[in-house]
């Protein structure tokens, strides 16, 4: 059987002013995606499903993924698009799509990406069965609903199950076409949408929620059961939380278990709560620098680039600047950091020379101001991670900040190991995210949640919403 896999990823945020471009994505067509499978999980979790059985014969398409951001530029869109249509053109008879999709992606003056990619399947492959794996965030649209024959979205919050999500993806898809079983989508929708950081796996509600999801799916005639949270930084009048139940055959039963989650969600939709001290932001790094242990991490929630927003806010770097200067002077402080190719650029053409820089604020201008900094330049590195980012480690008088060249995620040691920093010598490290990822959770002696205003504001009533009103 000939399956064309295929996927576009990306969490697009519409309150961030930034229009994310080809240079923001990494993109693998047709053959590319095999070598470099580790670089989208979900897609590697279909392929290696398939790869060792000989019944199947993958065709991939176009693949790609960037760094959530603002919302994508629309000719970039429908170039990705025009290819993976070409290449589908090019590749034999298809039996089936199984595509590795994350939810939430939104085209400048299109709006969901999924939407627009699984009806234009759907109008020229009207017979031809279609398969997703999604990410938990996804924003369920009735486009989506429509022209798929199955969802399976993430199980953790932070995502740790994206491989297993799209083997799950492959392994509903492979017994959909061995058997002839025809298969059966529930789903309910909730008016509720609710922070990530308020809805980590770990913790309840979402715990409990997460093991009903898992009892289902023993059963053995559930296929699938997904909640998909949507994206709470993005306004759109479909968002809010989907539950989603695939069944062998008994749309009873998937209707009946999509609304029995939903009902669950709803009586404890109450309970969801920040899983660290959340406090503004002045008050956030007061109580860091007056901790003795360390490192002390502090998330700049409003400003992560994981969940899209434009990594150029400067609201904790002036505080640390002004108004706490004289705290911050007596403790060892790491910043990670500030998008800014100008400010990393200066620093290239004098490094381990003092120097005063205008730093941030190029796409954030609501929210904060430029922040002058004087210091040193002391590490370049050239370029770093999948996106190939420049970084500066740049040295103050009281604090050091990690300067990049693309807009990238403050994700994990790496980029500190790369910068020669010795981050567990740290009193305090501040980093661009909502919840800790699972490499900072080991070394976080204590975190908090620094409530900043910024294009992932946690606090969801500060957004300006025109088109999204139900809020937790």
């Amino acid at each position: 059987m000939n399956i064309a896999i295929g996927g576009f990823f990306h969490e697009s945020n519409t309150f961030n002013p930034i229009i994310t471009s080809i240079d923001d994505f990494i993109i693998f067509d047709k053959q590319e995606i095999y070598p470099n499978r580790n670089a989208y999980l979900l897609a590697k979790g279909i392929i290696e499903y398939f790869e060792p059985k000989p019944e199947y014969k993958l065709y991939p398409l176009v693949f790609a993924k960037a760094v959530p951001n603002g919302e994508i530029d629309k000719e970039l869109y429908l170039s990705l698009k025009a290819r993976f249509f070409q290449y589908l053109n090019e590749a034999p008879p298809i039996d089936a799509f199984v595509l590795a999709l994350h939810g939430s992606m939104r085209v400048k003056d299109i709006g969901s990406a999924e939407s627009d990619l699984l009806l234009t399947i759907k109008q020229k492959y009207p017979d031809i069965p279609i398969f997703c794996g999604l990410d938990m965030h996804a924003t369920m649209t009735d486009v989506m609903l429509n022209c798929a024959d199955a969802f399976v979205g993430f199980k953790t919050a932070p995502h740790l199950d994206a491989y297993e999500t799209g083997y799950q993806a492959a392994e509903i898809a492979a017994f959909a076409l061995r058997t002839k079983t025809k298969l059966c989508m529930g789903y309910a929708r909730i008016d509720s949408l609710i922070a990530g950081e308020k809805s980590e796996t770990d913790c309840e509600p979402m715990k409990s929620l997460i093991s009903e999801l898992h009892r289902m799916e023993q059963e053995d005639d559930v296929l699938a059961a997904s909640y998909l949270l949507g994206f709470p930084w993005a306004d759109a009048m479909e968002n809010g939380v989907t539950t989603l139940v695939v069944t062998k055959d008994n749309q009873d039963k998937a209707n009946h278990y999509a609304e029995a989650l939903a009902k669950k969600f709803i009586a404890h939709k109450h309970e969801f709560c920040f899983s660290s001290p959340a406090y503004p932001p002045f008050e956030a790094l007061t109580l860091a620098l007056q901790d003795t242990v360390k490192p002390v991490f502090v998330s700049d929630s409003g400003d992560n680039p994981t969940a899209g927003s434009t990594a150029d806010n400067t609201t904790i770097v002036s505080l640390l600047s002004n108004e706490l200067k004289d705290q911050s002077q007596c403790k060892k402080i790491l910043v990670a950091g500030i998008f800014d190719t100008n400010a990393v650029s200066e620093c290239k053409d004098n490094l381990n020379k003092r120097i005063t820089l205008q730093v941030g604020a190029n796409y954030d201008t609501m929210h904060c101001r430029k922040v002058e900094l004087t210091g040193t330049p002391i590490t370049l590195i050239e370029s770093f991670g999948l996106f190939k980012s420049q970084l500066i480690l740049f040295r103050t008088d009281n604090f050091d900040i990690i300067l990049t060249s693309k807009h990238i995620g403050f994700t994990g040691v790496e980029m500190f190991k790369a910068l020669q920093i010795d981050y567990l010598c740290m009193d305090i490290i501040v980093v661009k995210l909502g919840y800790l990822t699972e490499e900072f959770k080991p070394i976080a002696a204590k975190s908090y949640l620094a409530l900043t205003q910024g294009c992932t504001d946690e606090v969801l009533s500060r957004l300006a919403y025109q088109k999204t009103f139900h809020l937790i």
